[in-house]
């Protein structure tokens, strides 16, 4: 595999991270987000969905399936009600809280990575043969200069 191709993995690996991390602080996090105004983190406290104006979809209920972080963070009571667990409360904070999250940022992001990923995969071999070759003549037969 050539160095170009690495860096277009590593390009597609951070997008996709990117994409991720928007899914996760505006839609997973609009749940957390309004547990967290209305200072649901106990059994006690604990609102269903219905009453938070939300909706249970599939990526939200694939999200809230046991053994995920998320999961971990949002607990769900056994008449299907949902608090934050007090633990997480920082975290959970600070991780969903979307404001700085926009389409538009993730997509310059993205952009962003391209137009660097293409200068990189053009400049850095050539830089990389041109390095490797001077490092080959200084030490060719065991001569250093």
């Amino acid at each position: 595999m050539d160095i170009g191709s690495l860096i277009w993995m590593f390009m597609i690996g951070a997008a996709i991270a990117m994409v991720i991390m928007y899914y996760n602080a505006r839609f997973l996090g609009r749940l957390v987000r309004k547990l967290i105004q209305i200072d649901a983190t106990s059994p006690e406290s604990a609102m269903p969905l219905s009453e938070l104006g939300l909706k249970i979809t599939p990526a939200l209920k694939h999200s809230l399936r046991p053994g995920t972080s998320f999961s971990e963070t949002v607990l769900k009571t056994e008449d299907d009600r949902y608090y934050i667990a007090p633990d997480k409360l920082s975290m959970a904070k600070a991780k969903y809280r979307g404001k700085d999250t926009t389409i538009v940022f993730v997509l310059l992001c993205i952009l962003a990575l391209v137009v660097v990923a293409f200068a990189f995969s053009k400049i850095l071999p050539d830089l990389l043969s041109k390095v490797g070759g001077d490092f080959s003549r200084m030490f060719d037969g065991g001569n250093a200069l």
